[in-house]
């Protein structure tokens, strides 16, 4: 079984991109479950949501502990949050990273023994609908990095959630993150 960590803050849609994902994972034939960690969060606070998948019927319902990978929507939560506990040994970090140089977020990784990867995602949410919205890019950004699932899955799910042109967007964020993410 495959576990995946979503970080990032309260309103940034954390538990959607979490339920999207594990959809897009059920549309490529594998199992999966989504679910959040609720606490006393207002609007900008730090939040967590939690996938699984395996190719078995999934039937833990606990908090998921040993990610394989973990998805920070925000670079400030490096700091903040503990994103790295309990990752396996050679798991996947995606963080949506806006400075230039990426030694800090390199160092991150070592630390925990992880590969670090980074998407600009604000950058492209920008440039693409002039407000920085990333969730679909970290889902295209992580389906790269983890390959829990596939692009054209996760496009299709992206495109039934939002409807017509938005659909059509955040098709396109997706593929942007899944295209941009790099090792650092």
């Amino acid at each position: 079984m495959d576990e995946v960590r979503f970080h990032g803050r309260a309103g940034q849609g954390i538990l959607t991109a979490s339920r999207l994902f594990v959809q897009a994972v059920i549309l490529d034939g594998k199992y999966a479950q989504a679910f959040p960690d609720f606490g006393p969060e207002r609007l900008g606070s730090p939040v967590a949501a939690f996938a699984r998948i395996d190719d078995q019927p999934i039937e833990l319902r606990s908090q998921v502990y040993t990610p394989n990978a973990v998805a920070v929507f925000e670079e400030s939560l490096l700091v903040k949050v503990p994103v790295t506990q309990g990752m396996v040994m050679n798991g996947k970090l995606v963080v949506n990273w806006t400075q230039e140089s990426t030694d800090e977020l390199k160092r991150v990784g070592e630390k925990a023994g992880v590969t670090a990867l980074c998407v600009n995602a604000d950058r492209i949410a920008m440039e693409l609908i002039g407000s920085p919205t990333v969730s679909t890019i970290m889902l295209g950004a992580l389906a790269q990095a983890s390959g829990y699932v596939s692009i054209d899955s996760l496009e299709s799910t992206v495109r039934e959630r939002f409807k017509g042109s938005m659909g059509e967007t955040n098709a396109k964020m997706v593929r942007m993150g899944f295209k941009e993410v790099q090792k650092v």
